[in-house]
């Protein structure tokens, strides 16, 4: 957990200080890779719902990871369009926090194109922040239907386990795994291409 919060202090730091060099957006990856494989290794070692935590505390914790894996790409996200020399599309420089709804499927979208790449990521991450929305209570129960369908794009099809309509689901942490695979495997994408971009700025 240190070691995750760490990341992102240099991250955060790297963003504040400016730039758009491949230090900085090395940094923003090396964070992010941190903390998602924290989240991809509990997701190995960690069975079944822990029976002593209530179920809405866990759904809260699920929405604070997923927060979290949207704050590193987003990250990660400004560097990219620092080192590919475009307008900012995010938090002024300088910024304490990000706003909780950070439209990151929509920068991504736009980093995407000027890769001359796109991709499906876009549909799985909105599919992400409206889960993200309403483990934090941010957004309105989705049960039923609609909350599988979601759970099915943001997970790639990994197990979890859905409560009663009435009370908070309960998303395992093989779901949370499969979902910081995903952000980890954007994050690759990004790097490779960018990293080549300052490289050569």
């Amino acid at each position: 957990m240190a070691e995750r919060i760490s990341g992102q202090a240099r991250a955060d730091r790297a963003l504040r200080r400016g730039g758009g060099d491949s230090a900085a957006l090395d940094t923003a990856h090396a964070a992010m890779a941190v903390g998602c494989r924290f989240l991809i290794v509990r997701g190995l070692t960690v069975q079944g719902p822990e029976s002593a935590i209530r179920p809405n505390i866990r759904l809260r914790r699920v929405g604070n990871c997923l927060n979290e894996l949207d704050r590193f790409l987003s990250v990660l996200i400004t560097e990219c369009v620092r080192a590919a020399g475009l307008a900012p599309d995010g938090p002024a420089d300088g910024a304490d926090d990000f706003p909780r709804r950070l439209d990151t499927a929509r920068r991504l979208r736009r980093i995407e194109a000027h890769c001359g790449y796109f991709s499906a990521a876009t549909t799985r991450l909105r599919a992400i922040g409206r889960i993200r929305e309403m483990a934090c209570g941010d957004g309105l129960l989705r049960p039923g239907a609609w909350l599988e369908r979601d759970m099915a794009v943001a997970t790639a099809g990994a197990e979890f386990v859905l409560g009663h309509p009435t009370k908070a689901p309960e998303i395992s942490d093989q779901a949370l795994a499969a979902i910081a695979e995903f952000y980890v495997s954007i994050a690759d994408r990004l790097h490779v291409f960018f990293a080549a971009t300052a490289a050569e700025a």
